[in-house]
């Protein structure tokens, strides 16, 4: 009867392998004893053969009771018909205690049979301790401060450096950059004599030919206003300032300008008219008037008056 049982225990055995065999897990860390705060560092390693299917495991909650600072991707191996998964995580905790990761549960299927089944990992015991301090003790630094010598080699590349820098950064400036003062010349503003300058504006009026242009008025206003502008500057008179009559009672005082009271009096009388009384003069009392313009100015120019003068006196 015990040889039956025998060999119907061992029948059992070949028709049925034991699939436990096929698959593994394990735990661990990289230490048992941790100060508070440290890095963890917590693996967890499944082992299993090509006939094993694995349930995707979540095993989150088992470390709820540690700060998870980082995962990593997982790690897949495989030799020959042996596969191993890496899960890696890097764990702190905030306390002094004795805390334990607890048995970590891996479900899985075989092949030959569908039933849900697991294996599971060793539970794991971590010291978490707080840094010893002697508190009769002074407070110390770690490491005294450590004196670095004077490297005067390097001191001296960097002053080296520094002035050709400057050097550089002068010439380049000077070069492209800066702009020389450039004096100022000033010329000497020329004067001309009353009547040079009177006569030059007069040319330039009879090239413009206004009143051929039919610009008759405007062509009074100037010309008498050249012929009153240098009486002022010849006699000194408020010239532009004066009416007509006003005008000739002064120049009537003036013994240089007693000449041309007659000539004086018809040039601004027939201007007043153009310009006040809406008078239409014939193109020849125009061209007249620059005439007697031009001889108003040459009869009083202030060389001529000298030379007059100095001829009187000779004889």
């Amino acid at each position: 009867m015990v040889k039956f049982l025998l060999k119907l225990l061992l029948s059992v055995l070949i028709v049925f392998p034991v699939y436990a065999q096929d698959i593994s897990v394990k735990a661990f860390t990289d230490s048992s004893d941790y100060l508070i705060g440290d890095y963890i560092n917590f693996t967890l390693s499944i082992k299993h053969s090509d006939n094993v299917r694995l349930v995707t495991p979540f095993f989150r909650d088992s470390l709820k009771k540690f700060e998870i600072i980082k995962e990593f991707p997982v790690e897949k191996k495989k030799n020959d018909d042996r596969n191993e998964i890496i899960y890696k995580y890097v764990l702190s905790y905030f306390d002094s205690a004795e805390v334990t990761i607890p048995q970590i549960r891996i479900f899985y299927r075989t092949k030959a049979d569908t039933t849900l089944q697991f294996v599971q990992s060793d539970s794991l015991t971590l010291r978490i301790h707080k840094l010893s301090v002697k508190v009769e003790e002074d407070i110390k630094d770690v490491k005294p401060p450590e004196r670095i010598p004077f490297d005067w080699l390097t001191l001296v590349i960097w002053i080296l450096i520094a002035v050709v820098v400057l050097v550089a950064a002068f010439f380049i400036y000077k070069k492209y950059f800066y702009k020389k003062k450039v004096e100022e010349v000033v010329k000497p503003k020329i004067v001309l004599p009353a009547h040079e300058e009177a006569l030059m504006k007069l040319d330039q009026l009879d090239r413009e030919q206004l009143w051929q242009k039919g610009y008759i008025k405007e062509y009074h206003s100037r010309i008498t206003e050249i012929i009153r502008e240098y009486f002022e500057k010849r006699f000194g008179l408020p010239a532009l300032e004066l009416p007509t009559s006003e005008q000739l009672v002064l120049l009537k005082r003036i013994p240089d300008a007693k000449q041309i009271l007659e000539l004086t009096e018809s040039f601004l009388t027939n201007a007043d008219l153009v310009k006040f009384a809406k008078f239409v003069p014939m193109d020849g009392v125009n061209s007249e008037m620059m005439k007697q313009a031009i001889e108003i100015v040459n009869r009083t120019a202030q060389k001529k008056i000298e030379q007059q003068g100095a001829a009187g006196n000779v004889s």
